[in-house]
């Protein structure tokens, strides 16, 4: 898809030397010569980037107000202040409004080019990753509660429901349920020590805290039969 770019600039020459420039690269290319024109615009769509000058025409501050109308829309929209003031407090004040970079003319093209294409890389980057988190927090999200037909269980709080009513467990009796029902296969008694994290869990005391749990559910529910015992190895939840 290609990528759009906004110029606010009102000298009509370096306007259309930068938007030319740009284009032959393949970007898409959007002229205003006002802060009036741009916002405009800019209210019916954002540019993927914005190259501003800070003085247009009688409007010294324009540029200005142009890069915080932008950051409020978008904060992670990069903006380049290309403009012939140079002062350092305009360049302090310019950062501080939220633009990603503040260039003083004369700027050559070859440098425009390779800029603007460092700031969609970084833009592109800065996507993946946030794409990457939402990735990793849905999937956290997901691993934290589980729902099996009568059964939903919340890792984060430990809470266990069968039938909608909830079952009070011990985090040891919920680190050997979670174990059970996170696998379609039975679990051997060294694999459900394991997710106790005690390491002090004996065979006998595994059997023991299944017993618990197998009278927990059926205080609720005296037909409950979904944690079968294998003997010799272990135990599997199987609800028939």
């Amino acid at each position: 898809m290609t990528q759009s770019i906004a110029i606010v600039e009102d000298d009509l020459q370096q306007r259309r030397l930068y938007a030319d420039a740009l284009r032959a690269h393949d970007y898409h290319v959007a002229e205003y010569a006002s802060r009036e024109s741009a916002i405009e615009a800019f209210e019916l769509g954002l540019p993927d980037l914005a190259i501003l000058d800070i003085a247009l025409n009688a409007d010294v501050g324009g540029g200005y107000e142009i890069c915080r109308y932008l950051n409020e829309r978008d904060a992670n929209l990069p903006i380049i202040f290309l403009t012939s003031r140079g002062d350092e407090l305009d360049k302090i004040y310019g950062l501080q409004l939220g633009a990603w970079d503040y260039q003083t003319k004369p700027v050559s093209l070859e440098f425009l080019i390779v800029r603007v294409a460092s700031f969609f890389r970084i833009q592109h980057q800065r996507n993946k990753q946030n794409e990457n988190k939402k990735h990793i927090n849905n999937v956290k999200q997901k691993s934290a509660h589980i729902n099996l037909g009568k059964l939903r269980l919340s890792e984060k709080s430990m809470q266990c429901y069968w039938q909608e009513k909830e079952i009070n467990l011990t985090p040891t009796e919920f680190s050997l349920l979670i174990a059970m029902v996170k696998t379609d296969e039975p679990v051997s008694i060294d694999a459900l020590i394991k997710s106790t994290c005690q390491g002090v869990v004996e065979n006998n005391t595994v059997n023991t805290h299944i017993l618990h749990i197998r009278k927990k559910f059926k205080n609720i529910d005296s037909n409950f039969k979904c944690i079968k015992t294998r003997y010799g190895f272990g135990y599997q939840w199987l609800c028939e």
